[in-house]
């Protein structure tokens, strides 16, 4: 073979060959960038889920504190008119309760579809918790308005109920912390 012809297979030989590795090279830098937009959708959606899970806990936390501290403020209605007493304070201080309790039914909903199922169950427990908190508080109230000599024993239980909800509050954020902070019940599906 000539020096000519045996330059030019080279040359086609090494073209061939360059081409080929410039086309794995774009290969290569196509499937990266492609790996590299699936991871970043991956974060933004579990950014996305956490932030949806973050403001359900705000939101459910706030209603919270909103019944918390209007608990408080019916049982001070209460302990400080007598049985003959006017009650129309008392009256609209338990219907503001009862509306933040609907809210707070509702909100726990909402937290329920932003949340896995062993946070949604905790939410229902809070909520049960309440629920016995206000059993108790209007029991003791009926006793206070009707003069009842159970109305010592019932604020005992009362009281036993607020500190458990206070430690159920504690807990629930706790837990609500722990979850946020681990993110681990999240894929990257």
């Amino acid at each position: 073979m000539d020096p000519t012809t045996k330059g030019a297979i080279i040359g086609a030989c090494a073209t061939a060959v360059g081409a080929l590795i410039a086309w794995l090279g774009a290969r290569a830098q196509a499937k990266s960038a492609l790996q590299a937009v699936q991871v970043q959708v991956k974060a933004q959606r579990l950014d996305g889920l956490w932030q949806m899970r973050r403001d359900a806990y705000a939101d459910f936390l706030d209603t919270i504190e909103v019944i918390r501290t209007q608990i408080g403020l019916t049982i001070g209605h209460a302990a400080h008119q007598g049985p003959a007493s006017n009650t129309a304070e008392l009256l609209d201080a338990r219907e503001r309760l009862l509306d933040s309790t609907s809210a707070m039914y509702h909100k726990c909903t909402l937290l329920s579809l932003s949340v896995t199922a062993a946070e949604a169950a905790n939410a229902r427990r809070f909520t049960n918790t309440v629920d016995g908190v206000l059993r108790d508080m209007d029991a003791w109230i009926i006793a206070v308005r009707s003069g009842s000599p159970e109305q010592t024993e019932l604020s005992q239980r009362m009281d036993r109920g607020l500190r458990s909800l206070r430690d159920t509050i504690d807990r629930f954020i706790e837990d609500g912390r722990s979850y946020l902070q681990t993110v681990h019940d999240l894929s990257a599906r």
